[in-house]
C-alpha cells in the first residue's frame, strides 16, 4: 500500500512540474527571414507570473525595431503577445490587441515556423541561434 502511495506521489510531482516546464523547449534564441529579406529574431527567456519574457527584434529594408513581449504555450505551440516597443519604429503599435496572440511559433514534423496572428500576414520558417 505504501508503494502504491509513492508511486502516485511521484506522478503527482512529476505532473506538476511537466505543467510548469511546458515552455522550456523554447527558451533561447530563434530567427528566420522572409523573402522580403526582413530577419525575425526572438529571444525567449524564463517565465515571470507565468509567462515567458521575450524580446523580437525585426531587421531588413525599411525595417528596424524592438519589441517586448510575453509568451505562454506548449511544447509544440508557442502564443507571443505584444507588450511595448522599445527600439525603432513600429508603426502598427497602435493597431495590436495586446490580450490576443500577435504571432505563433509553430513546431510541425520538426521545423519551427512564425505564423503571424495580427497586423501582418504569412509565415517565417525559423531556426534556432546558438
Amino acid at each position: 500500500m505504501r508503494t502504491v502511495f509513492s508511486i502516485a506521489g511521484i506522478w503527482f510531482v512529476a505532473a506538476i512540474l511537466s505543467g510548469f516546464q511546458q515552455t522550456d523547449s523554447w527558451l533561447g534564441t530563434w530567427s528566420g527571414e522572409t523573402k522580403d529579406g526582413v530577419t525575425y529574431t526572438i529571444k525567449v527567456k524564463d517565465k515571470y507570473r507565468g509567462m515567458n519574457l521575450c524580446d523580437v527584434h525585426a531587421e531588413g529594408i525599411q525595417t528596424f525595431y524592438t519589441l517586448e513581449c510575453m509568451a505562454t504555450g506548449t511544447p509544440t505551440t508557442l502564443n507571443v503577445y505584444y507588450r511595448s516597443a522599445t527600439d525603432g519604429a513600429f508603426y502598427a503599435k497602435d493597431r495590436v490587441k495586446v490580450n490576443d496572440p500577435f504571432f505563433v511559433l509553430q513546431r510541425t514534423n520538426g521545423k519551427v515556423s512564425w505564423q503571424w496572428k495580427q497586423i501582418f500576414d504569412g509565415s517565417v520558417t525559423m531556426r534556432r541561434v546558438r
